[in-house]
């Protein structure tokens, strides 16, 4: 999720939007707005902008792959995810103490303390650890050829995607909050990278116009065919108790980042962005607080008050104008989260700019580059 110099803006608008689909998701999700509407109607236009949403997650991997192909392991972009998420979980909880928000004892504390809590942020855990072994996949892909490469990508689609959705995660668990989920997505998002779509054959037949149609078409079929599926599921649940479980099993296959019609719609849509090619410096300033946003507003303390506070999981939802509040409470906390995010950012760069500070980063990283992370470039 972290900025990067002289970045296409079009995937920079990517982060900005993915982002907020994130917000809406959790709005929706954690506000539990589709298990609290009481208006059949409602309920189908929740779930279906609850289903578009889904490609969220799985296109800032894809960004990570396409981008981190050919960068090496950067100590510094590291330790400010890290310092990033522990100083949010250290500010929430003693701004939430002070206020007697929630009550908190001795072992939470200590945890929301600690540099690194591996029991919050479930997409910062995995993205940290996909971070750190980011130089091991690159070795493996970069002198890959593209046939080769095909053949991997294939093989871990029906492996991490289509195996866990068929069988339920009985023969190999994959609900897409995992790892080698990441580790898939990433090598999916290197191989479009190093083998631009713009240079394959489909350029050739169709223009660029026609390709962002094509585009757009294969992410609303995947996207209502996944729907669809998931409605049947529901509708047979109340047969018999085996037929309530295959539904529960359905709709748990079709809502997870894993499903084979979310993993396409998440290409398709990052594809789609590829074709924008613009620059702004205002979109790729509003997109390295993303990060930033998704700490903020999915710290396990503010989830558990926030949509009570906004009055999003306070009762019966029966009113389609529920629609527009949801998406001004989305808006209000993208909007929110941003702003301190560019407040934290500013104080961050002024602390890092003291000479004490200085110091004592040139001192750590000329006292760690030649044992751990840089050691194979000063050999050759």
């Amino acid at each position: 999720m972290n900025n990067v110099k002289e970045r296409n803006s079009s995937y920079e608008l990517m982060r900005i939007v993915s982002m907020f689909l994130i917000v809406l998701y959790h709005v929706i999700v954690h506000g539990k707005m589709i298990e609290n509407c009481e208006n059949a109607g409602l309920k189908i236009l929740l779930e279906l902008i609850k289903f578009f949403t889904l490609v969220h997650v799985n296109s800032f991997i894809l960004v990570t792959g396409y981008f981190q192909i050919n960068s090496k392991f950067n100590q510094k972009k590291l330790w400010s995810l890290i310092g990033s998420n522990w100083f949010y979980r250290l500010a929430i909880m003693i701004l939430f103490s002070i206020f007697e928000i929630v009550n908190l004892d001795k072992v939470t504390m200590f945890k929301e303390g600690f540099p690194i809590n591996l029991n919050e942020y479930w997409f910062f855990q995995n993205y940290l650890l996909l971070y750190c072994l980011i130089p091991f996949i690159n070795k493996g892909i970069l002198n890959m050829n593209k046939k080769t490469f095909q053949k991997m990508i294939i093989v871990m689609f029906i492996v991490f995607s289509i195996i866990p959705t068929v069988t339920g995660g009985e023969f190999f668990f994959n609900n897409g909050f995992s790892l080698y989920q990441f580790v898939f997505l990433y090598i999916l998002g290197a191989y479009l990278k190093k083998f631009p779509v713009e240079k394959s054959y489909i350029f050739k037949i169709m223009s660029k116009n026609m390709y962002k149609i094509v585009l757009i078409t294969i992410f609303f079929i995947c996207l209502i065919s996944n729907y669809i599926l998931y409605s049947y599921a529901d509708s047979i649940s109340w047969i018999n108790s085996g037929f309530k479980l295959i539904s529960n099993y359905i709709k748990w296959a079709c809502g997870n980042y894993s499903c084979p019609f979310v993993v396409i719609q998440s290409v398709v849509y990052f594809l789609y962005f590829g074709t924008l090619q613009f620059n702004s410096k205002l979109i790729n300033k509003i997109a390295s607080f993303t990060f930033g946003i998704y700490l903020i507003h999915d710290n396990n303390f503010v989830r558990e008050k926030i949509y009570i506070w906004l009055k999003i999981n306070n009762g019966p939802i029966y009113s389609y104008s529920f629609v527009i509040y949801m998406i001004i409470v989305s808006i209000i906390i993208f909007v929110v989260c941003m702003l301190i995010e560019f407040i934290r950012q500013i104080i961050s760069k002024k602390i890092q700019n003291l000479r004490l500070i200085i110091k004592l980063k040139d001192k750590y990283y000329n006292f760690t580059k030649n044992i751990f992370f840089n050691r194979e470039e000063n050999i050759k």
